[in-house]
This record gives C-alpha cells, sequence and structure tokens, in this order.
C-alpha cells in the first residue's frame, strides 16, 4: 500500500474537507478524491460517507485511522534514524522468497529507493534452499527468507509473518470444504520441502489425511495460473497480487499456519544499511499484515 494514500486519508479525517486536505499536502483536490478511492477500493470499504455536501468518516475509516497513523508515525521515525541517505551508495544484493514478491516487496523497493536515492539493489528471488546456498558462498548480502539463520557473522531479525489461505478457480466459489475434500483434491503448493509445503503436510497429517496429488511449483505466478485452470486447490498468501475474479478464497474448515519470514544480513562494514533496509522491510510487512483481509468466497 501506498503510504501517500495513507497520509491523505488521515489528512481528510484530520480535516474534515477533500478540499482542506488538498491544500495542506499540495495537491489538487482530484488527487485526494483519487487517492481516497483507490485506498477505499484496496480495502474493500467506504472510508467516508460524501453525502450532503459533507465529508463525515465512517465507522470503518474511524476503525483504521490509529493504525494509519501509527504507520505514518513509524515510517516518519525510520527516516530520521538515518542520519544521510543520501550518502549510502553502492549495491545491495537481496535474496528473497516469492512470496514477498507478490506481497509488500514493490512497498519495500519504493521505501529502500525513497531513503537511499544512490544504492542500487540487485535481487535473486529463488526458493529459501537456493538463496541460502548463495548467502554462505557470499553471493548475496542480505535474505529475506522463511528460515531463521543465528550464526555469529550474521543478525537475523523477524518479520511479520504473512496470513495464508486456500485458493481455488473462480465455479468453486461460495463451496464449503473439510480439510479431508481438500485431500481427495490436487494440491499446488511451494516448492518441496519448503516451509509452506511443509506447514500445509503437517496440517494434513495432524487430521490422519494424505493429499492424493501434490503438485510443487517454484512460481508462485504458475501456482495461481494453474489454479485459475482449475487443475487443483491452492495455498497462497492472502494478500497476494495475484488475486483475480478468476481466483477465489475458499472456505475450509482448516486454517493454514502463517508463514514467517526473517531478513537476515552479514555482520560487515555496511551493516548499519543492511539493518535499515531489515528495519524498512518490517515496516513494510507490517503495514501489509494489519490491512483488513479477504473474506473467503
Amino acid at each position: 500500500m501506498n503510504t501517500r494514500f495513507l497520509e491523505t486519508f488521515v489528512a481528510v479525517a484530520n480535516l474534515g474537507s477533500f478540499r482542506a486536505a488538498a491544500e495542506q499536502l499540495n495537491v489538487s483536490q482530484a488527487t485526494v478524491s483519487s487517492r481516497i478511492s483507490t485506498l477505499e477500493t484496496e480495502l474493500r470499504v467506504s472510508l467516508f460517507d460524501r453525502e450532503f455536501h459533507a465529508t463525515r468518516i465512517t465507522v470503518a475509516g474511524a476503525m483504521i485511522l490509529d493504525k494509519a497513523q501509527e504507520m505514518l508515525a513509524t515510517e516518519r521515525t525510520l527516516r530520521d534514524t538515518l542520519s544521510d541517505p543520501a550518502t549510502a551508495v553502492g549495491r545491495v544484493r537481496l535474496g528473497l522468497v516469492s512470496s514477498v514478491v507478490h506481497t509488500w516487496l514493490c512497498d519495500l523497493i519504493e521505501d529502500v529507493a525513497r531513503c537511499f536515492p544512490r544504492l542500487e539493489l540487485e535481487l535473486t528471488v529463488e526458493p529459501t534452499p537456493n538463496i541460502a546456498a548463495a548467502f554462505e558462498r557470499g553471493a548475496l548480502d542480505m535474505l529475506i527468507t522463511t528460515d531463521d539463520r543465528h550464526e555469529e557473522t550474521c543478525a537475523c531479525a523477524e518479520l511479520p509473518s504473512l496470513e495464508m489461505g486456500w485458493f481455488g478457480p473462480a465455479n468453486m466459489r461460495n463451496e464449503v470444504l473439510t480439510l479431508s475434500d481438500v485431500a481427495n483434491s490436487p494440491l499446488i503448493t511451494f516448492t518441496r520441502n519448503s516451509r509452506p509445503h511443509a506447514n500445509v503436510l503437517a496440517l494434513f497429517s495432524e487430521r490422519d489425511l494424505r493429499p492424493s496429488i501434490v503438485h510443487c511449483i517454484t512460481s508462485m505466478a504458475a501456482i495461481a495460473r494453474l489454479t485459475q485452470r482449475g487443475l487443483g486447490i491452492a495455498t497462497l498468501p492472502l494478500t497476494s497480487d495475484l488475486a483475480g475474479p478468476e481466483l477465489c478464497q475458499l472456505n475450509v474448515d482448516a486454517k493454514l499456519p502463517p508463514l514467517p519470514l526473517y531478513c537476515i544480513w552479514r555482520r560487515s562494514s555496511d551493516a548499519a544499511t543492511y539493518k535499515a533496509i531489515a528495519d524498512l522491510a518490517g515496516v513494510c510487512a507490517e503495514r501489509h499484515k494489519g490491512l483488513p483481509q479477504p473474506p473467503p468466497a
């Protein structure tokens, strides 16, 4: 989510006027309206009641106002802690899992570019074992991964986890399923022996079930495409950018465990920069986690 939209929402809520907010933010009233409309579409709620030529915050808007203000305050604090972002130059080699790519990576890239305008990012998107091996041989400086790491030569920060859900093709909308129903359908999930793969198999094992067919796929985009074609039931982050009219969240009587995330970096002369990026990653992940989740179909 773009923090400028949250800033605009807070301004309208505090000032009680789209026009006053536009003046305060030094943008047009049309820009304010567009930002609020985009935010409402993303959150699937109305934030303001615009009837009778007045701007009144709705109950839903009031529910998230404090959270939005906290997010903006945290971002300001992070900016203040960076002594002189413009002096950070060079390249950071970041390895990350695809779950981050399809949730809050764009927010992180935007925040890093704003805080470190002269810093280059080189991204490697691979399953956790692959990027862990690249980190060990010195080919990567940082990781955003599903497994923690505790060694003297590196630092590890836990990030807010990703909520996971069951997904199927659009023609399964409104169906109520048991875990046994899912076990009898082809299952489409992440790379074999990855954390998401292990989590879903453990869930079946707890109920003495075993999926009939398990397709293990590295690419989240491929998982979504195959699911849309009706080739199986998938496990995906609830708020990934792959959601669309041909893919719906399923109502299953077994909740998937959240997917843990960790940011790992080397204790080197650039550790301060790495930690600042890790802090930004934490803010992006928290901001993403704090948004309302779409209900099952």
